[in-house]
């Protein structure tokens, strides 16, 4: 490369400066201005080479080397691209990058606009074949010792846990930090105990989420290193499993999957802690046999087709994938459709005030108020952990039909569970006074040369029920967003609930959907195409409202 001679003053020059972190800058002669005093001494004494010295600052201040994510080289990259620059000076190669991929793209940056890169300190340059590979060289040793020097933190890191040192991060709830150690925060831990006792009483994490918000008991909130207050939230679900799970109110310290002694006091007394571990494996067990196992069946027991034959689940085995079925003499549903629809349509149904009083008349109310949000409550739970516990004491069967579906939900079993009074068996062949039916359209279609058939929803213009899928992609998406705003990253929701971490960063950004489509989708009134696949697979949904609207068709 070799600098255009584009002006009759000379080449023109910029420098560039980096510093990895903010420490020191606030002095009055820094070691960015350290760097652009030993390159604006080099750039004057090539004057006979006719080099001119661009005064704009292109610094970047607390930026690693290991992006080219940085405003000041972002900068300088577009007014290279717009032609008004010769040549690049830089005190050493790495304060431009630290990554042999990021400098082979900055130099097809330079060579498309015939710009030159001079290091001050090395004495080469790029306007030789020799000078591109003596710089090749020193990138290869700058990206090795930065990889050298994140293994030594990292091990560091490891050691000083093993310790049983805090190392920083969020402060926990029920702790300070004070010269680098946690102290416990009387009123904070007074706090956390009651969290574990309630917990414990209430046997489920969900319960235990809105008797905090009921209740107006949030998590820490603390001032960071810059001033800015932080934390003060409601609990999300994630928070609080979280919470529970943390060794460190036992006075161990966690890294990784190993657990070490801390150097903090405890909060917990082994017992309780040993009691809340126990039970939550219980709730894990009960889930992973209804809800959350690889191959649950939400179903069993409860379908039969509309001659009384039982539905009885299996599955099969194809490339490694496991794919469900609901069996009868006469069909093969597959069983995410069919659960899907049928949690939507209880969960519906336990959140419409208008329907609940239809079926339990108001006398059978002792707090219709109170009775109605405990109803909202299990409907959303229903929703977020499809709790085989609820259908089973709410529906007496689930009717399977050619063209329909009716889902018999017991009206003394729906009233129990409303009442908080302990779960009544239930009859298949129940009374008609104690059954209300909810009867849905549905489609069977034959699939290839076999017998299965598979469940599809009728979208005329008469139906107008909400999509399951949207639905369940919808609550996952605010309900992991809470997480995000508790403290939770990304891969900790994905390692939480056994998902690809790229399914929850697609899934969180339907959370952010336009008040109005949002509407349209719990309605059931989207267009035909617009499904929850299809969601999940736009590469850029706008932040824009308008902008959606027009990308979806709802305008």
């Amino acid at each position: 490369m070799k600098p255009n001679m584009t002006t009759g003053k000379g080449f023109r020059c910029v420098i560039y400066t980096r510093k990895s972190t903010r420490e020191g800058l606030a002095q009055d002669f820094n070691s960015l201005d350290a760097q652009r005093a030993a390159c604006e001494a080099y750039v004057q004494s090539q004057a006979g080479e006719r080099w001119r010295l661009d005064p704009t600052f292109y610094d970047d201040g607390g930026f690693s080397g290991a992006s080219l994510e940085r405003p000041a080289l972002r900068r300088l990259i577009d007014t290279i691209a717009i032609g008004q620059i010769d040549i690049v000076v830089v005190y050493k190669v790495d304060r431009l990058t630290r990554s042999l991929t990021d400098f082979a793209k900055l130099v097809e940056v330079f060579e498309a606009r015939n710009v030159s890169f001079v290091s001050v300190t090395q004495s080469f340059n790029t306007t030789t074949s020799m000078g591109r590979l003596t710089l090749n060289v020193l990138l290869s040793f700058a990206q090795f010792e930065r990889e050298v020097t994140a293994e030594r933190i990292r091990d560091k890191f490891r050691a000083s846990k093993e310790k049983g040192m805090w190392m920083g991060g969020r402060p926990p709830l029920g702790y300070d930090i004070i010269d680098r150690r946690l102290i416990v925060n009387p009123s904070e831990a007074k706090r956390v105990r009651q969290i574990f006792e309630r917990y414990l009483a209430n046997r489920s994490v969900f319960e235990l989420m809105h008797e905090l918000k009921r209740r107006d008991v949030r998590n820490k909130r603390w001032t960071t290193q810059s001033g800015r207050e932080a934390g003060g939230f409601q609990f999300s679900r994630g928070a609080l499993y979280y919470l529970l799970q943390n060794p460190i109110y036992i006075g161990r310290i966690r890294h990784k999957d190993q657990v070490y002694e801390g150097q903090q006091d405890a909060i917990i007394e082994q017992a309780l802690w040993e009691k809340v571990q126990a039970q939550l494996g219980d709730n894990r067990v009960e889930r992973s046999t209804q809800s959350n196992a690889k191959s649950p069946s939400l179903l069993t027991g409860l379908m039969v087709n509309a001659q009384g034959a039982r539905f009885h689940p299996r599955h099969a085995n194809r490339r490694g994938q496991r794919y469900r079925y609901y069996v009868a003499p006469d069909a093969t549903l597959p069983a995410h459709e069919i659960e899907t629809l049928v949690i939507a349509e209880v969960s519906s149904m336990l959140e419409d005030q208008s329907t609940l009083v239809t079926i339990l008349p108001a006398a059978r109310w002792s707090n219709l108020q109170a009775g109605l949000e405990k109803a909202r409550d299990i409907g959303r739970q229903l929703k977020a952990m499809s709790c085989r516990k609820i259908l089973t004491r709410i529906l007496s069967k689930v009717v399977i039909d050619v063209n329909r579906i009716d889902l018999h939900v017991a009206v003394d079993g729906l009233h129990a569970l409303i009442s908080g009074i302990e779960a009544i068996p239930l009859d298949n062949n129940q009374s008609d006074e104690n059954v209300h039916v909810i009867s849905r359209s549905i489609q069977l279609k034959r699939s290839g040369h076999g017998k299965r058939i598979i469940l599809g929803q009728s979208k005329d213009a008469e139906s107008t029920r909400a999509d399951p899928s949207l639905l369940r992609s919808l609550a996952r998406a605010h309900c992991w967003f809470d997480d995000l705003k508790a403290g939770l990253s990304y891969k900790d929701i994905a390692t939480r609930d056994g998902i690809d971490q790229r399914l929850v960063a697609r899934t969180i950004r339907l959370a952010f959907l336009a008040p109005d489509i949002t509407e349209t989708i719990l309605k059931g009134r989207e267009p035909q195409n617009l499904t929850a696949k299809r969601l999940l697979k736009i590469a850029r949904l706008p932040a824009d409202w308008s902008a959606q609207r027009a990308l979806l068709r709802l305008v």
